[in-house]
């Protein structure tokens, strides 16, 4: 279906052949923009030399799996990238981070209301000491991470539902741009689309699209050639996979969606290379959570946690390591995700991993004393 969607919005408005390329970081993708560009302009050419002179700012070695589309005259047209599973895992917490953060902060209240009312004051006279708040704001944190463990607090999924796993970006002409949003919206497949428009230091049209997919038959039908001993490894043999996946895409939705950027050349560079770099977005945000705890740490490892099993060769865990109740040294979320991949740690490892007397806190298992 993204493929489908893919050439109906390059034909709009490139009918020509497009050549691809497969691009494993950030640094590949910002390099393909500096050689696209044919005729930059006084501002491009400032940026790409601030890029060559001093491209340890830029944000080097980061990870990306890009398909970039070309078209004939070297030029991007566009691109297609599936985010990382570490990504994913981060924008659940951030959601998690959303949702708990007024329920701590009102449980830290209520708690400092009952000290104003031990004085026989109004909260707003209370002068608490940064010890106190910050006493009130780890209680809080406790009662609430309590609720997950009572049942009483629980998420349903749309709390974590995640719009971006797959990315398009268009790259064009503002008229290019509204062909490109005319035929995505005409588009047979597409069933709704959710338009919000960035203006500012970071512009761009953001088109959040769902998509039907074929009815179960047919897509059964296509893997019936697939070659599953590609999959072997993941810990379910290739006969099981080809047996179990007719009810596997029965028990799936009949919709999914994908994210759809359309922006311009100038707004691409600024993007990558100027006011707006993508990599700092991403850093602003995060220190921008409106909660960053504990609780919403164990949901950010949990989420990674369950993406991780499903690659791993393990199909079966006795209990999940963390507990969103509970509290981690980051030690048990690498070893835990080791574990799945069949890595273990002997004793002598442990010791050079962890510092002098935490030995008993992390081990092998993943549990925490």
């Amino acid at each position: 279906m993204v493929r489908e969607l893919l050439t109906t919005i390059r034909q709009a408005v490139h009918p020509g052949p497009v050549q691809l390329a497969r691009l494993r970081s950030k640094d590949e993708l910002r390099d393909a923009i500096v050689r696209s560009c044919k005729s930059p302009t006084i501002r491009e050419l400032e940026l790409f030399a601030r890029y060559r002179s001093h491209p340890e700012d830029f944000f080097p070695g980061t990870p990306s799996d890009v398909i970039l589309g070309l078209r004939e005259d070297g030029t991007i047209l566009g691109m297609a990238r599936i985010k990382r599973l570490r990504r994913i895992a981060e924008k659940c917490s951030r959601r998690v981070a959303d949702r708990l953060a007024g329920a701590i902060n009102e449980r830290a209240r209520s708690l400092a209301q009952a000290r104003a009312e031990q004085y026989g004051i109004p909260l707003a006279q209370l002068l608490s000491s940064k010890a106190e708040m910050a006493q009130d704001y780890d209680q809080a944190e406790r009662i609430v991470s309590r609720t997950f463990r009572d049942g009483v607090l629980v998420f349903k999924p749309d709390d974590l539902r995640i719009d971006d796993g797959i990315g398009l970006k268009f790259v064009g002409t503002p008229e290019e741009l509204v062909t490109m949003e005319a035929a995505i919206r005409s588009h047979p497949s597409v069933v709704a689309v959710q338009k919000e428009e960035h203006r500012g230091r970071y512009n761009d049209v953001n088109l959040l699209v769902d998509l039907r997919l074929p009815p179960v038959g047919v897509l059964v039908d296509q893997a019936r050639d697939w070659d599953w001993d590609r999959h072997a490894g993941k810990g379910l043999s290739p006969t099981e996979l080809a047996l179990e996946f007719p009810s596997f895409v029965e028990s799936g939705q009949d919709t999914f969606r994908a994210e759809v950027i359309l922006t311009t050349h100038a707004d691409l560079v600024e993007s990558e290379f100027g006011f707006s770099i993508h990599e700092a977005r991403i850093l602003e945000q995060r220190a921008g959570v409106t909660y960053s705890g504990r609780i919403a740490s164990n949901a950010s490892f949990l989420i990674e946690y369950m993406l991780m099993l499903a690659l791993s060769p393990t199909i079966e865990v006795p209990e999940l390591p963390v507990k969103m109740w509970g509290r981690y040294l980051p030690d048990v979320y690498s070893m835990a995700v080791w574990k799945l991949f069949g890595i273990t740690l002997g004793r002598d490892q442990i010791d050079h991993l962890v510092p002098w007397g935490l030995e008993d806190v992390t081990m092998a298992s993943g549990h925490q004393a």
